[in-house]
């Protein structure tokens, strides 16, 4: 009978100490999780950045429609500038083409050959936050006066209830006041930066 209680505490004792190491865990677990998730995000937020300033290059303004900029990848060419001949150690570039020692060409080139160069780029992903089954970025673009200047800006931003509310308990875990209130966001509307503000 003694043997059969010393066991029965042993299971207890065990179970016990998987819960109390599971309560534990949970909240390692969840961070693990939104660094994977938010990495994804972020990712995602600077190729649209990327894709921004390539657009604002091209036509002087940042576009406030995600399908546009898809568009924009897959059908329009960008300028890229390309110097003929050879910079003598003694100039700067600037110097050698005033002088005739070095041409400028401009050669246009596929945005799709240039942007988002990495293998395989899922260009109709773009719009998507992942982690949440469809629902596409918030994005805004337009100009702000500053002085006698209009100044070109845009914003991308998603919520962490968009990436993050499939896990259970995330609002009791995720301690990113700042997050919480603005999202993961890249650029601003309120002033001329292209910054995340996860930098």
């Amino acid at each position: 009978m003694k043997t059969i209680i010393q066991i029965g505490l042993a299971i207890v004792i065990l179970v016990l100490v998987y819960f109390i190491y599971d309560s534990v865990m949970e909240p390692v677990r969840f961070n693990q999780e939104v660094e994977r998730r938010e990495a994804m995000v972020i990712q995602r937020l600077k190729d649209i950045r990327q894709v921004q300033i390539a657009h604002r290059s091209r036509y002087g303004a940042f576009n406030s429609d995600l399908d546009s900029l898809i568009a924009f990848i897959k059908n329009d060419s960008l300028p890229v500038i390309r110097a003929i001949g050879s910079v003598p150690d003694t100039l700067t570039e600037t110097e050698a083409v005033r002088l005739g020692i070095v041409q400028r060409d401009t050669i246009w080139v596929m945005a799709s050959d240039s942007l988002l160069r990495r293998a395989r780029y899922p260009v109709d992903s773009l719009p998507y936050v992942p982690f949440t089954g469809g629902k596409r970025f918030e994005l805004d673009a337009g100009k702000i006066e500053r002085g006698l200047t209009q100044l070109p800006v845009f914003q991308a931003n998603t919520h962490p209830s968009d990436y993050l509310g499939d896990i259970d308990r995330w609002n009791v875990y995720y301690t990113r006041e700042r997050i919480i209130e603005d999202g993961l966001r890249v650029g601003s509307m309120f002033e001329a930066s292209t910054d995340g503000n996860w930098e």
